[in-house]
């Protein structure tokens, strides 16, 4: 890994033979690579935001295995190899940015429900999850995690998600009660009920970990929902089961997205 420390304006040194610092370079083009590697290291955050774009889109595109460190570097639009690995060290380091970043974005809809804006009951807030407009986000994510990254290869992800269902466990045992005091609810095992939701909605009710037709995925839905109703939670369709069955196959086993 290369990267620069500027001691008294006198060195240059490679953390790989920090005990022997090597003198400057004044070459011109030497010292505007310097230049633009301090300006750069000024907003870490921002150099890490595009490596992981750029690796979430290779990843995406041809697929983890099929994609190297070179390619990633060559995709960052300028920023040397130095700079890469001094973010990330490995192509897995990366992998696990990616996927983190995935995984937020799919929690990142029930976090706003569970941080209670207070409109409406209890029902309507849980029910907004299911609403296309917000729920084909979460989906479009879960389908680039599970499917595309393939997690099979990448049990990792499974163990990220199951630590997910565990942190949420309590938002919604939350608002279950609330549910049951607005009325809206009627629950009596609420926090079985709510670790059953967490797992049908995050697990079994995706496409991506099996997948299946898009009829099929229609009645997965309707099943979920009629799960949901029998325990207390009246939830409804809505326009779901459409968006879920646009995850899956058609007859010939091709994605319908």
């Amino acid at each position: 890994m290369l990267w620069y420390i500027h001691t008294n304006g006198r060195y240059d040194i490679d953390p790989r033979h920090a005990d022997s610092p090597q003198p400057i370079n004044n070459d011109p083009s030497q010292r505007s690579e310097r230049k633009t590697t301090m300006a750069r290291n000024a907003h870490p955050e921002l150099t890490q935001e595009r490596i992981v774009e750029a690796a979430t889109e290779l990843f995406t595109s041809q697929g983890y295995d099929k994609t190297s460190m070179q390619d990633i570097i060559n995709a960052t639009g300028g920023l040397s190899k130095g700079a890469v690995y001094h973010h990330f060290r490995s192509k897995e380091d990366l992998f696990d940015a990616v996927a983190d970043r995935l995984m937020n974005t799919m929690s990142e809809e029930t976090s706003k429900t569970n941080a209670g804006s207070k409109q409406g009951t209890a029902l309507e807030q849980l029910q907004s999850l299911f609403f296309p407009e917000r729920a084909r986000k979460r989906l479009k994510a879960a389908d680039l995690m599970f499917r595309k990254f393939n997690p099979k290869a990448n049990p990792k992800m499974i163990g990220m998600e199951f630590t997910a269902l565990v942190d949420e466990r309590n938002d919604f045992v939350n608002l279950i009660k609330e549910g049951n005091q607005d009325g809206s609810m009627h629950v009596e095992h609420i926090e079985q009920t709510a670790e059953i939701f967490r797992l049908l909605a995050n697990m079994w009710l995706l496409p991506f970990f099996r997948r299946g037709t898009q009829a099929g995925l229609r009645t997965r839905a309707a099943c979920f929902f009629s799960i949901m109703q029998g325990l207390g939670i009246p939830l409804e369709d809505q326009g779901f089961s459409d968006l879920l069955a646009s995850f899956g196959t058609d007859a010939q086993g091709e994605a319908g997205i």
